[in-house]
């Protein structure tokens, strides 16, 4: 935690109330082996999993509205863990409760999970542990194709595609209610004394209704820096909208540039674990904040945040390159057939016959000695 003691204390003010509204977690687990391969030493796959349920269930004890989902990223796909929509959790928790068929049911319940545990947290643990040893399976016996391909950026779009809905049910139970909270009041308006206070809450109904606010949480050791940049970048403007922090547990010997700009542009956390034993207190520290108080939290920042782009033609980040006029397309190199590859424009051949020309280097012109030595 090295990062956070130079920040400087500083007085604000806050013009918004604290309030107590439920939240929603999404963590997405990055699986790809070659990344866990580097740092076996370290920790293990298993190890950080129980960490991250850890740090799940301290979410969840918080509020008893608050919700959480998992998200593995393998590299051949992305998987919900938890909630997964082919398993009634209403189930697992009535027979979880009874006490005779509950043994029958459970036999294969890890040893992590006791009878003495918090149903929610119960669940949680079971559901993730479960399928996340079938995802662990699945890649061991080779019926997923390991590549070098990454589906982090789909995990993504997933985390925000599960965060949209989830928001959209909250708006519309949260419309619900005040409509219910208007019919109320509005009859109580009309009998009797009491009618200024009924007519105050009346006005200002929000105040009855929570909204529920939502972050993703990134956990990757995945050094190669091949997050497709199109995607990402089109993830990170959906989080801006939707207000949704989102936050990097980097793992690993590298940074990841891409995973620094989606940190930076939603107003998450970037944080670069070197030694991961101690990653369950780095959760609970540095990650635990609702985005909501972190102006008021002292937090890790990273000053270097790496913003190269990535070509739209070979895919690999570029320092210096081509950008089309028409929709700001970046490339490394022109492609043959003189066309745009993302809006298809035509490039004008002057111009690439200029930018194809090679670097030219002036002759100096020679100095003239005369008869005596001396130079003109």
């Amino acid at each position: 935690m090295d990062a956070i003691s130079d920040r400087v204390f500083t007085e604000t003010t806050s013009t918004e109330t604290s309030n107590d509204d439920p939240s929603l977690l999404t963590v997405i687990l990055d699986v790809s082996p070659a990344g866990w391969y580097r740092i076996r030493d370290q920790t293990s796959i298993d190890e950080l999993a129980k960490s991250l349920l850890v740090f799940m269930n301290a979410h969840l004890s918080l509020n008893n509205s608050n919700q959480v989902a998992f998200i593995a990223s393998t590299p051949q796909k992305s998987k919900f863990l938890f909630p997964n929509p082919e398993i009634d959790y209403d189930e697992i928790r009535t027979s979880s409760s009874s006490s005779g068929s509950a043994s029958n049911q459970h036999q294969k319940t890890p040893t992590l999970v006791s009878k003495d545990m918090y149903r929610q947290f119960r669940v949680v643990d079971e559901a993730v542990l479960e399928e996340l040893n079938v995802v662990f399976d699945e890649i061991a016996n080779g019926i997923q194709d390991i590549n070098n391909n990454s589906t982090l950026s789909g995990a993504l779009s997933m985390a925000l595609t599960y965060t949209n809905r989830m928001l959209t049910l909250d708006q519309s139970i949260s419309t619900t209610t005040a409509s219910a909270i208007n019919s109320t009041t509005s009859m109580g308006a009309g009998s009797g004394s009491g009618n200024t206070a009924t007519n105050s809450s009346t006005s200002n109904p929000s105040n009855s209704i929570t909204s529920m606010k939502s972050r993703i949480l990134i956990v990757t050791a995945n050094d190669e820096d091949d997050v497709k940049y199109i995607p990402v970048m089109n993830s990170i403007f959906a989080a801006q909208k939707m207000r949704t922090s989102i936050d990097i547990a980097k793992l690993g010997f590298e940074d990841s540039s891409y995973l620094q700009q989606a940190a930076d542009a939603t107003n998450g956390i970037y944080f670069h674990v070197h030694d991961p034993r101690g990653i369950v207190q780095t959760l609970t520290s540095a990650f635990f904040i609702e985005p909501s108080i972190r102006p008021f939290i002292i937090l890790p920042t990273n000053s270097n945040v790496n913003y190269r782009a990535s070509c739209f033609v070979t895919g690999k980040s570029v320092d210096i390159g081509f950008v089309c006029s028409v929709c700001l397309c970046i490339m490394s190199k022109i492609p043959p057939s003189g066309k745009c590859p993302a809006c298809e424009s035509v490039f004008d051949e002057k111009i690439i016959a200029q930018l194809s020309k090679g670097p030219s280097v002036l002759s100096k012109k020679k100095r003239k000695i005369d008869t005596n030595g001396a130079a003109k």
